[in-house]
Parts: C-alpha cells; structure tokens; sequence
C-alpha cells in the first residue's frame, strides 16, 4: 500500500525524464567546448607555422645576395668586418619569391608576404599574413566565419 502510494505521488510531481534532459544538456555542453577548443589549437598551431614560415622566408631574404653580381664587381663592397650589405630590393623579391613554396611546405593556406625590408642594410625584416579559417563551422564561432588573420614578423641578419 505505502509503495502505490509512493508511486502516485511520484509520478504526480513530473520529475519524469529530467535526469535525461540535464545528461543531453551537459553532454551538448561539453561537445561545444571540445570543438571551440580543437578550433582554437587548430589556429595557434597554424600561428607557429606561419612563423617558421617568416623565419624561413626572413633567413632567404638575408641570403639575398646576387653572388655573380657581387664577384663581377657591380656590388658594393664588405663593410665593417666583411659584412655584406642587403639591398632592400634583394630582400623583398627574394621573400616574395620564397612565400609560397615555404607556406605549402609548412600546410599552410596561401600567404602574402606584407612587408621585405633592410633597415639597416644588414637585417632583413619579413612581414607575412595568411588567413585560416576555425575547424567545423560551429555556429559558436560564426563571428569568425570570415577567417581569422594571422600575421608573423621574423627577422634575420646577413653575415
């Protein structure tokens, strides 16, 4: 008698189902903060590779120099301990030249380079900007369904 009565009053509450309906809700809890997680890895590890794709490219770009040019004599001369003098022009057509072959080693997407310099005519300075896009499409990350620009700055000196 005392367990029909339990049984009514049980059922009379409506708690029927609400430990299934709190398990679907934390388990879709926990599925979103997987995959916001994987995406956010996926963009910080295509951050290092772009830069070791500036590295790369900014250690080219300081290797710059026109060997038959600078042994014909139509080079400047080594300075202050045999130095060799970068020319900005060298610099930024080396990088560009080397972006894409560097970035498609790296599994990279296609990548820009957005600035070659020399500054002082010793170091070069390379710029590079890709843009990578957040794994699966989740709706949780549709404010960057337009890609997410990463650039990287690296820098090499010529000796």
């Amino acid at each position: 008698m005392m367990r029909a009565r339990w049984l009514r009053l049980r059922s009379e509450t409506g708690d029927d189902g609400t430990i299934m309906l709190l398990t679907l809700g934390f388990a879709v809890l926990a599925l979103m903060l997987i995959l916001v997680v994987s995406a956010a890895t996926q963009v910080h590890l295509q951050r290092m590779r772009l830069t070791h794709v500036a590295d790369e490219v900014a250690l080219d770009a300081a290797d710059s120099l026109d060997i038959g040019g600078y042994y014909a004599g139509e080079l400047n001369a080594p300075v202050d301990g045999a130095v060799v003098v970068l020319s900005p022009t060298a610099v930024k057509a080396t990088a560009e030249e080397r972006v894409a072959a560097a970035a498609d080693r790296a599994g990279l997407p296609p990548t820009e380079v957005v600035d070659a310099y020399t500054a002082d005519g010793f170091t070069a300075t390379v710029t590079v900007r890709t843009v990578v896009h957040p794994l699966f499409g989740i709706d949780a990350l549709l404010p960057f369904a337009n890609g997410i620009t990463l650039t990287a700055t690296a820098s090499a000196r010529a000796y």
